[in-house]
C-alpha cells in the first residue's frame, strides 16, 4: 500500500512539475492553408503553410502524417500562398523522430515571435481507383493531433475539371466546418479544429481523370459508395435519438448487475458461517504451518516475498535459527570512514542471520530446494543465509542487479512450483458452476448492447459485419472458459478498448463503458470456486488475524516464543509494522533480559527487525533492473494520411 501511494505522489510531483514547466512558454496555430494536388498517378503532391505564435523559447516544430509520405521539406517563409516558389526561401532542417518515425521534428529556433512555415511532400498509395470511379479517404488531421488549429483551409485539386455531379466530396468529421465544391477542387473551411478531432473526407471522382495509375480492382463501385454514404448519414442524423433509446436500458442492467453482484456475494457458498470468535479464529492460524498460511493469503500464489514465509515455517519446527547480526556491507562501509564519522553515528546497521541447525530433518523437495538456494555461505556455526543477500544495494552496478535478479528469479520459480506440489496443497478448491452461469449471461447481455450499437452507430459496412463476427466468436470463448478470470478480464478489456476506439462519443457509449466495468469488477470480485470446508475456516481466519494486526488489537501476551510467532504471521500478512509497534510498548516485553532477546531476535527490537521485512526496505533484486490518443466518433473505411502539428 505504502509503495502505491509513494507511485501515486510520484505522478502527482511530475505532474506538477511539467505543469510548471508549461506555463513559462506556450505557442498557437493561428492560420493553416493546405494545398493538395491529386496528380494523374495516384501521388498527390501537398504543401502546407502554418502561421505560429510563440511564447517563450521553442526548438522548433513537429508534424505527424500517417500516410506513405516522401520528400518532406520545411521553408520558413513569409509568404501566405503555400504554392509560392521556395528557391529564396530559408530551407530549414528535418529529423525523425528516435521513437516515432512518423513524427518529424523541424527545426527552427524561436522566442516569442510570430513565425511562418511552408512544408511540402508527396503522399503515395492513398487512392483507390475502379472501373468507374477512383477512391480517396484521407485527414490532414486526425484523432492524434493534440493542438489546436485555427483558421484551416484545405483544398483538394482533382486532376481535372468536373461537373460537380461528377463527383462526390464526404465530410467524415464532427466539426461543424464547410465544404465548398468547385469543378476542379475541394475546399474545406473550419474556425477552429480542435485537438483530437479530425478532417478526414472522402472524394470520390471519375476514374478516366487517373489515367497514369493503375487499376486497383476492375468492378464498378460507385453505386455501392454512394449508398455506404448516404447509410452513414442516415446513422450520423438519427444517432441521438438511437442511443436515447438505448441508454435506460443500459442503465437498468447497471443497477440490476450490482444488485445481483451484492446478493451473490452474501449467499456466495465461499462465505464463512461456522464459529466467528476472533479468539477462536486467531488460534488457527497460529496452529497453521506460515508456509500454507502466505500460500493462502496469495490466492495460491507465492510473490516474491514469499520465501520468508518458508524461512519462518523453518524456524518454527526447529530446522533453522535466527538472529540479528552487523551488516556485512556496513563492515566494508566502516572501513573507508574516519573516526569522527564513526563517533558520529547513532547506530550500526544490521541484518538478520538464519542459521541452518539441523541438517538431517525430515523435509520435502520444496524446503530441501529453499535451504540449496539461500544457505550458500557457511562457517564455525554451520551454513547460514544473510537477508541483505537478496536486498539490492545502491554500491552495485544495474548490470550486476540485473544479473542477480535473474538468479534470484529462477530460483524463486522454481521454489514455488516445487511447493505447489506438495499434497497438502491441492485439492483446496472446487468450481463454482453458479459462477460459469453468471458469468456467461453477463457476457450475452454486454454483447448484445454492443452488437446494438455496431447497427446504429457511424460504422463502415465492414465493421458494421466484421466486429459482431469477431466478438461473437470471443463472447463463445467467455462461455465455454466460463470460470477462467484472465479469459473474461481479456473479453471486458478488449470490449472497451475496441468500443471506445470504434463508437461516437455520446451518452450512450459512457453508460456502455460504465456496465463493461461493472461487469468485469462484479466477475473479478465474485469467487469462481468454492474453498473446501477448512480452507474457508482458514480464509476465514486469515482476514480476521490481518484486520487484527493493523487495528492493532491482536494480543501480545508475555511468553515470548509466542509472541515471536505471532510477530512472524504480522510480517507474513503485511501487518508486521503495526504489531511491531504494539509489542515495543508493552512493558513486560521492555523487561525481557538479553538471554532472551538473542533468543528471540524479533523481539530485541520488534519495530526495527520487522521493518526489514518491509516492502519499502526489502528491495529484492527480483523486482529491480528492468502517445497519447483521443476518441472519436466518426468512423468510416480506410483512410491514409493524419497526424497532428505542435512544436517543441
Amino acid at each position: 500500500m505504502k509503495k502505491i501511494k509513494l507511485f501515486f505522489f510520484a505522478i502527482l510531483i511530475i505532474g506538477l512539475l511539467s505543469a510548471c514547466d508549461d506555463e513559462d512558454r506556450s505557442f498557437t496555430i493561428d492560420q493553416v492553408k493546405i494545398d493538395a494536388q491529386i496528380e494523374e498517378d495516384g501521388v498527390i503532391e501537398v504543401r502546407e503553410l502554418y502561421t505560429y505564435t510563440f511564447d517563450g523559447v521553442f526548438e522548433g516544430m513537429t508534424r505527424s502524417i500517417h500516410s506513405d509520405m516522401k520528400g518532406f521539406e520545411a521553408y520558413e517563409t513569409h509568404e501566405t500562398n503555400p504554392n509560392a516558389e521556395t528557391a529564396e526561401m530559408e530551407k530549414l532542417k528535418v529529423e525523425e523522430d528516435d521513437d516515432d518515425d512518423q513524427l518529424l521534428k523541424i527545426f527552427t529556433d524561436s522566442e516569442d515571435e510570430t513565425k511562418s512555415v511552408l512544408y511540402s511532400y508527396e503522399v503515395h498509395g492513398s487512392i483507390d481507383k475502379y472501373a468507374d470511379v477512383a477512391d480517396l479517404t484521407y485527414a490532414f488531421f486526425d484523432e492524434s493531433n493534440e493542438t489546436d488549429l485555427n483558421n484551416v483551409e484545405i483544398k483538394m485539386h482533382l486532376p481535372d475539371k468536373a461537373s460537380q455531379k461528377d463527383y462526390h466530396v464526404f465530410l467524415h468529421s464532427d466539426v461543424k466546418g464547410e465544404l465548398v465544391q468547385r469543378e476542379d477542387m475541394v475546399q474545406y473551411l473550419a474556425q477552429v479544429l480542435k485537438e483530437g478531432e479530425t478532417s478526414e473526407m472522402r472524394l470520390v471522382y471519375p476514374a478516366e481523370q487517373m489515367a497514369q495509375m493503375d487499376m486497383t480492382k476492375n468492378k464498378e463501385k460507385e453505386n455501392d459508395i454512394l449508398a455506404a454514404e448516404r447509410e452513414l448519414a442516415n446513422k450520423r442524423d438519427h444517432l441521438d435519438e438511437k442511443m436515447s433509446d438505448i441508454t435506460p436500458l443500459i442503465l437498468s442492467a447497471c443497477v440490476i448487475l450490482i444488485v445481483a453482484g451484492v446478493g451473490l456475494m452474501i449467499v456466495h457458498p465461499n462465505r464463512y458461517r461456522g464459529d466467528k470468535s476472533p479468539d477462536h479464529l486467531l488460534r488457527l492460524v497460529e496452529a497453521t504451518d506460515p508456509m500454507l498460511i502466505n500460500y493462502l493469503d496469495k490466492s495460491e500464489y507465492l510473490d516474491h516475498e514469499s520465501f520468508i514465509a518458508g524461512l519462518f515455517s523453518l524456524k518454527q519446527r526447529g530446522i533453522i535459527t535466527l538472529e540479528e547480526v552487523p551488516s556485512i556491507h556496513q563492515e566494508e562501509a566502516d572501513k573507508e570512514k574516519t573516526n569522527q564519522e564513526k563517533s558520529e553515528e547513532i547506530d550500526t546497521k544490521t541484518t538478520l542471520r538464519f542459521t541452518l541447525v539441523d541438517e538431517q530433518a525430515d523435509i520435502d523437495q520444496a524446503d530441501d530446494y529453499l535451504i540449496e538456494w539461500l544457505f550458500a555461505d557457511e562457517d564455525k556455526h554451520g551454513r547460514y543465509f544473510l537477508l541483505e543477500s537478496v536486498i539490492a544495494q545502491e554500491e552495485e552496478s544495474d548490470t550486476v542487479k540485473e544479473e542477480k535478479a535473474e538468479t534470484f528469479e529462477k530460483h524463486r520459480a522454481q521454489w514455488a512450483d516445487l511447493v505447489g506440489k506438495r499434497e497438502a496443497y491441492h485439492g483446496l478448491r472446487s468450481p463454482f458452476n453458479g459462477y460459469g452461469i453468471i458469468s456467461s449471461l453477463i457476457a450475452l447481455t454486454t454483447f448484445g448492447f454492443i452488437y446494438y450499437f455496431t447497427k446504429v452507430d457511424l460504422l463502415t459496412s465492414t465493421e458494421e459485419i466484421f466486429f459482431p463476427i469477431v466478438l461473437g466468436l470471443v463472447t463463445l470463448s467467455v462461455i465455454f472458459f466460463n470460470k477462467n478470470k484472465w479469459v473474461i478480464s481479456a473479453y471486458y478489456l478488449a470490449s472497451l478498448i475496441v468500443s471506445l476506439l470504434l463508437f461516437s462519443l455520446t451518452d450512450g457509449l459512457l453508460w456502455l463503458v460504465a456496465l463493461l466495468v461493472i461487469s468485469w469488477l462484479i466477475l473479478m470480485i465474485v469467487p469462481a470456486h468454492v474453498w473446501r470446508d477448512d480452507i474457508k475456516k482458514l480464509k476465514k481466519a486469515i482476514n480476521v488475524a490481518y484486520h487484527e494486526f493493523k487495528t492493532k488489537r491482536y494480543p501480545i501476551g508475555t511468553d515470548p516464543k509466542k509472541v515471536e510467532h505471532r510477530l512472524e504471521y504480522a510480517i507474513i500478512l503485511g501487518a508486521g509494522k503495526e504489531y511491531g509497534e504494539e509489542c515495543g510498548k508493552k512493558a513486560d516485553v521492555e523487561q525481557w533480559d538479553m538471554s532472551m532477546a538473542r533468543a528471540y531476535p524479533l523481539l530485541n527490537n520488534p519495530m526495527g527487525t520487522t521493518m526489514m521485512f518491509d516492502p519499502t526496505f526489502l528491495i529484492l533484486y527480483s523486482s529491480v533492473g528492468g502517445s497519447s490518443s483521443s476518441f472519436s466518433g466518426t468512423s468510416s473505411t480506410s483512410s491514409t494520411g493524419g497526424g497532428g502539428a505542435g512544436a517543441f
